[in-house]
């Protein structure tokens, strides 16, 4: 049977092309049996290189949140209380009206202690004279030392009543303690007020002490000085920021939550004592290595994530997860910061094939690059 010649020159050509392409992936992958680097130092295009993005990790503290909810108070209140009794002769204030430390609040009749006070004022420079005189008599031998010893002692009686005329006078002058609002009264001029009656409150609401208390769990990630946030729960959005200023000795027994007080600034005015606000805090704990969430993976011996080795292939690091956010992990274990990692790709990444390095940025930041950037 005689063979047609177009059949054999088809197998001669298909002989041929066979041969060809089995040459090209033999000189692909031959030499050192893995990827060729070219000129520019990056894998030989045909080299198995998966398409990756690769970051740094990075040195990072896990954090723990705190959110309580907290009471406010002023930075000093008192209640205004009469020391004296008597008729009220002038009422200077009115509820909300802010005060300055000195400022006369409540007036209270003073006509028998001014009457005291102009008699002791009186008698004082009299008093005052004739001790001396008695002392320079004495010293001359003019008076006896018991003659000088009694206008010592009317001077200092006289000195005392005028001390005492003094106090009386004042007593009648309710005064502000210090800067604040003053809160609501119901004296009105004629009133008869007695010794002990509350005249008004008075508040000191440039800065906010705010009351809260932590479970015991959370004792230990509250410090003084660590920063608070504060907003009150019918104006959320509104932040108050501030710092815890004292923290209790001990947990409470009952509740086992332990108390703590920060003070925040109330420059708009608008915390009053007695608000409820949502208290915010944040502790920086333990040390941790931070890495986008994409750049874990896991197999049944756990999380692990592909890193960079010195020869520039891809190497497995296990590691366990502290805490989680939207886009990054925070992990302890054999991941370091500064270690080269692939952050986008991961799933097409196996033990030993060469990865990229991260390149410069514009103005020398330490960017990300994947294989197709290097070809």
């Amino acid at each position: 049977m005689k063979i047609p010649g177009t059949l054999i020159a088809g197998a001669m050509i298909g002989l041929v092309a066979g041969a060809a392409a089995t040459a090209f992936f033999m000189a692909s992958v031959g030499g050192n049996g893995g990827a060729q680097e070219d000129a520019r130092g990056g894998p030989a295009r045909g080299g198995y290189q998966p398409t990756v993005v690769m970051t740094l990790a990075e040195e990072a503290a896990v954090s723990r949140t705190i959110e309580v909810i907290g009471r406010a108070r002023a930075l000093k209140s008192v209640s205004i209380t009469s020391e004296v009794t008597g008729l009220v002769e002038a009422v200077n204030i009115a509820p909300g009206q802010r005060v300055e430390l000195g400022d006369v609040l409540v007036q209270i009749d003073d006509d028998q202690q001014q009457v005291a006070l102009a008699r002791a004022q009186a008698q004082f420079p009299i008093a005052r004279d004739n001790a001396a005189r008695y002392r320079d008599l004495e010293s001359d031998e003019a008076a006896s030392a018991l003659e000088s010893e009694q206008a010592q002692t009317n001077f200092n009686a006289v000195q005392a009543e005028l001390r005492a005329a003094e106090v009386a006078v004042a007593q009648r002058k309710i005064t502000a303690p210090f800067n604040g609002i003053a809160g609501l009264t119901e004296l009105e001029p004629g009133d008869y007020i007695r010794a002990g009656d509350i005249v008004t409150t008075l508040d000191d609401t440039s800065s906010i002490i705010i009351e809260f208390a932590v479970p015991q769990e959370s004792a230990g990630f509250v410090n003084i000085g660590q920063a608070v946030a504060a907003t009150l729960t019918s104006d959320i959005g509104a932040a108050y920021e501030g710092e815890i200023t004292a923290i209790d000795s001990r947990v409470d027994p009952v509740s086992r939550t332990l108390r703590v007080e920060a003070r925040v600034g109330n420059e708009r005015g608008r915390l009053i004592p007695g608000a409820v606000l949502a208290i915010s805090t944040t502790a920086m704990g333990e040390q941790a290595v931070a890495a986008p969430g994409l750049s874990v993976q896991w197999d049944r011996a756990g999380a692990y994530v592909w890193r960079r080795n010195k020869d520039g292939v891809a190497e497995r690091a296990g590691v366990v997860i502290l805490q989680r956010t939207d886009e990054t992990v925070l992990v302890e274990g054999e991941l370091k910061p500064g270690d080269v990692i692939v952050s986008e790709g991961a799933d097409r990444v196996r033990r030993g094939v060469p990865l990229p390095e991260p390149v410069s940025s514009r103005g020398g930041v330490s960017g990300t690059t994947s294989a197709a950037d290097q070809e």
